[in-house]
């Protein structure tokens, strides 16, 4: 009987310890099994998220250094104007424009542009002054000129008399917008061999100031002659 009683409890104790470790493996294995899972989950989570907030910082970058690249282009245009030459080669042809830029448009500006033309002397001739006026409802320019511009057109025949003012002409009325230019010399008529230029020179061609000039020619000599009569 009592080795009966014996037997039983051991039987007992055995299925107790196997039951005991049984549950410790699936403790362990679920242990084994859950942390790792979570673990990975929360690393990939936290690295999509890192690279969620991390892209519109790069993409803001780029969006603000194309913005400072055009901003900068915007800068240089505005700093550069353009504006327009009138020069002449021959009587023949009309005369050819050439769009140039310079930060600020200035008599002198264009009087230097018209030098590398050959219309005036390179570097002796400068804008001693100019006025915009308006007068019988046109927009005329007073431009004075320094005496070298008068000595260099002494040297020159007629025809190209005609084209270096038509070139002046044409150069200042398109720039500054007026009807006619008057081209005085230190303060005084423009007199050369040729011509006086006692009017407004309009946007004329060489050809058309030739015949403007001849005509002028023409009435003086009719004027001369008849006071001697």
């Amino acid at each position: 009987m009592e080795r009966g009683k014996l037997s039983a409890l051991m039987l007992a104790v055995t299925v107790f310890l196997t039951a005991c470790g049984g549950a410790k493996e699936a403790a362990v294995t679920t242990e084994e099994i859950v942390v790792p899972e979570m673990s990975s989950k929360d690393i990939l989570v936290n690295s999509l998220e890192y690279l969620i907030e991390e892209e519109p910082e790069e993409e803001t970058e780029e969006a603000e250094t194309e913005e400072e690249k055009q901003s900068g282009e915007t800068q240089e245009e505005e700093g550069e104007k353009a504006t327009v030459i009138c020069y002449g080669r021959d009587m023949d042809s009309g005369l050819t424009e050439e769009v140039i830029t310079a930060e600020k448009i200035t008599p002198d500006v264009l009087l230097n542009a018209l030098a590398r033309h050959n219309i005036v002397p390179l570097l002796d001739t400068k804008a001693l002054s100019m006025e915009e006026r308006e007068e019988n409802g046109h927009k005329l320019i007073h431009l004075d000129l320094s005496g070298s511009f008068r000595e260099y057109l002494m040297t020159m025949s007629l025809e190209a008399e005609c084209i270096i003012i038509s070139s002046i002409a044409n150069t200042f009325t398109v720039n500054y917008d007026a009807d006619a230019v008057y081209i005085t010399v230190e303060g005084e008529t423009l007199v050369t061999s040729h011509a006086e230029y006692t009017k407004a020179v309009p946007g004329y061609t060489p050809g058309e100031l030739m015949t403007r000039l001849m005509a002028e020619k023409d009435e003086a000599e009719e004027n001369g002659a008849e006071r001697k009569e």
